[in-house]
């Protein structure tokens, strides 16, 4: 059962020492992700599923080494190296003061809603008191100097993203059009959708930790909490 649910960014710079030294421009994000984390522990789930964007639905080794520079590749592409996927890496990261049990799950970046919301729900019925860390990103085309550039229909669908999350509405996530997440760059579709599925049926009550488009790429910080 799902006793907590919380969403952070899974921008690259977040885990420590992969750019050599602080970012001052996520000092505020990794304090609002250390407060999603303090939020899950003290609803004293017996394990936390960590979920992000990979090359394929599956969970990963939890020992995989950390992807190495400090820009992330494609959503589907497996660094290189054999390292973790940049999301999976993210949430591991943010939970290594957590004394907690973790399970990082992969999603397939490309899956659909359906696929999401089923996995969702499979982790949903796991016997244990599971709290979920959803590692995801919006659009990557908040501006000039973003990683896609500007599109102007990222305002909008950002904006709808964030209402679903500050408003705890697992319906509006799995209704996100999959073809216009891809062409703004949303790395957190799928992720969010599993997110939906897990949490389904169920009142929450969302907190919003943070919310900015520092490098041109909307992050979040949302815990949902059982009303």
């Amino acid at each position: 059962m799902i006793v907590a649910a919380a969403c952070v960014p899974q921008a690259p710079l977040l885990i420590p020492g992969l750019t050599g030294g602080p970012v001052a421009e996520v000092d505020d994000v990794r304090a609002a992700m250390r407060d999603a984390v303090d939020a899950l522990v003290q609803h004293r789930p017996d394990e936390v599923v960590v979920v992000g964007a990979a090359p394929a639905t599956a969970v990963y080794p939890p020992d995989d080494p950390t992807p190495a520079g400090r820009l992330a590749p494609a959503p589907g592409r497996r660094p290189r190296s054999g390292a973790l996927p940049v999301p999976l890496a993210v949430g591991r990261s943010a939970l290594l003061a957590c004394s907690l049990p973790w399970i990082l799950q992969g999603i397939d970046h490309r899956a659909p809603a359906g696929a999401c919301c089923r996995l969702g729900r499979q982790i949903a019925a796991r016997p244990a008191r599971t709290a979920l860390l959803v590692v995801a990103d919006g659009s990557a085309r908040r501006g000039e100097k973003a990683p896609g550039y500007v599109d102007s229909r990222a305002q909008d669908l950002d904006a709808r993203i964030g209402y679903a999350l500050d408003t705890a509405d697992p319906e509006a996530l799995l209704v996100l059009d999959t073809e216009l997440c891809d062409d703004l760059l949303v790395a957190g579709r799928a992720a969010w959708q599993v997110m939906a599925g897990a949490c389904e049926g169920t009142s929450w009550l969302a907190r919003t930790l943070y919310g900015d488009d520092p490098f041109g790429v909307t992050y979040r910080v949302v815990t949902w909490a059982p009303r």
